[in-house]
């Protein structure tokens, strides 16, 4: 499987190079007969373009790999293939305009750098589907087979061999009880094992020994991370007087990351608002019109640091059932607490309720399309609040953090994060936090921008929304 993995992987240059060049002529030929615009005065002969768009085409490879799209695996489906290559195309198109501004070129229209967009979108993202199914067919004949060895029968391994069963891959668990590190070469078949996933925490002996095992036969190796490695995933080395300084810094959203993260935040903020502005009156209106009570709800939540801010919410409960000193009061909060204790769904400290009784019709409708957390975008204005980030805790729930978990409120809580995209109300309160601390360790804009397209397909089918 190997090597037809590599094969494949080299598949996606040509295929996106002809994908991208056929954009362009394609582009070229509907301006040329004027579809949807008027007619063109000059055009520069196709002979010379298409040199031009070759030399293009090209170019826009290199700003392929840098979005990602290179680093597609076999498991990914068309709609995140779809999301990488929109931003993909949309960041190519992009530096072609502000070089050809810059060097005062105009060898094609407004119109044809649209149709472009449209064209090469469209068709890189077929030309990756289609290799996508190829692939997939051929493991469907067994013609190609992908052998996958999982240590450890742990919750973890268990949803991992699941997901690779699914995908028609070759699934072998391997306790760790079982695991000989002078056996390894019987247990793990060099020949037909393309890769070790370490499900568990090992010892350093026994994980040693599987690196280096793997490293030598060319075996892929990956393991699921505890809290504590993810807790420490960055660090800084400098040298002060000739001594050697380790500084662990417990997120990269420190200097120019902490601005870069800021501007974004405030021009998709204003942009959402002024987008979204029509949408938002008409949900307001309609809570209103559903429920006495007003349309937002405002709640005093934990921010970054602890710092506790005005939390908007388009209101989704009846109003004498929403916990705070504003609406229900007391009896608001004593119910909440009976539900907490009686049909909380949740884990941990995570309360969630199916069929919750305090919540309105149309709240119900809003909180499965997330379109209750629209407010939230004055937040993230105001710098309370992120467009991407952990998600926002309560009051109470801070209170029961225990060291490991304070660690959430180092960065601004977010209108969307992982979790939302990973399960949603559906998983476990531990695997948020893990999620949670990966996004805080790894946080970059790329990072950003993907969670925010996945929030968004999310949002449209309400998996895991209740």
């Amino acid at each position: 499987m190997r090597k037809f993995q590599l094969l494949f992987t080299f598949l996606q240059l040509p295929i996106d190079l002809v994908m991208v060049v056929l954009a362009f002529t394609l582009s070229y030929w509907v301006r040329q007969i004027a579809w949807f615009s008027p007619p063109v005065g000059y055009m520069m002969p196709f002979s010379t373009y298409f040199y031009l768009i070759l030399a293009v085409a090209i170019a826009w490879l290199v700003v392929f790999a840098f979005t990602g799209m290179y680093s597609l695996g076999s498991y990914y489906t068309p709609l995140q293939i779809w999301n990488r290559t929109f931003v993909g195309v949309s960041v190519s198109l992009a530096v072609l305009i502000i070089i050809l501004f810059g060097l005062k070129e105009a060898f094609f229209s407004r119109l044809i750098a649209a149709y472009v967009w449209g064209f090469a979108i469209v068709l890189v993202w077929c030309g990756r589907v289609l290799l996508l199914w190829l692939q997939r067919w051929l493991t469907r004949l067994k013609l190609i087979r992908h052998q996958v060895v999982i240590i450890g029968q742990s919750r973890a391994g268990e949803e991992i061999k699941n997901f690779y069963i699914r995908k028609l891959s070759a699934v072998r668990s391997l306790p760790e009880k079982e695991l000989a590190v002078e056996r390894l070469a019987e247990l793990i078949p060099v020949r037909n094992t393309d890769e070790v996933i370490v499900a568990v925490e090992l010892s350093l002996e026994d994980n040693l020994s599987l690196i280096n095992f793997c490293e030598r036969h060319g075996i892929r190796f990956r393991y699921v991370p505890s809290l504590a490695e993810l807790y420490s995933a960055n660090a800084i080395t400098d040298t002060v007087m000739g001594h050697p300084l380790i500084e662990l810094r417990p997120t990269p959203l420190d200097g120019w990351g902490r601005i870069i993260k800021r501007v974004f935040d405030i021009v998709l903020s204003l942009l959402g608002l002024v987008i979204l502005a029509p949408i938002m009156w008409i949900i307001a209106l309609w809570v209103r019109l559903d429920s006495r009570g007003p349309a937002l709800y405002i709640h005093k939540r934990p921010g970054q640091f602890g710092k506790e801010f005005n939390f908007y919410k388009f209101r989704s409960m009846y109003t004498h059932l929403s916990p705070g000193g504003k609406y229900g009061g007391e009896q608001a909060e004593r119910l909440r607490d009976e539900l907490k204790r009686t049909r909380n769904e949740g884990s941990g400290l995570l309360f969630k309720i199916k069929n919750d009784p305090r919540v309105t019709r149309f709240g119900r409708f809003i909180r499965r399309t997330s379109l209750d957390e629209l407010p939230q975008l004055f937040n993230v204005l105001n710098g309370e609040m992120s467009l991407v980030g952990p998600r926002p805790p309560l009051p109470d729930e801070v209170a029961q953090y225990n060291q490991q978990q304070f660690k959430r409120l180092l960065v601004k809580p977010g209108v969307t994060g992982p979790w939302q995209i990973s399960g949603r109300s559906d998983a476990l309160f531990e695997d948020y936090l893990k999620l949670d601390m990966y996004y805080i360790e790894h946080w970059s804009l790329w990072l950003d921008i993907q969670l925010i397209l996945k929030t968004i397909w999310v949002a449209i089918t309400g998996k895991g929304a209740y």
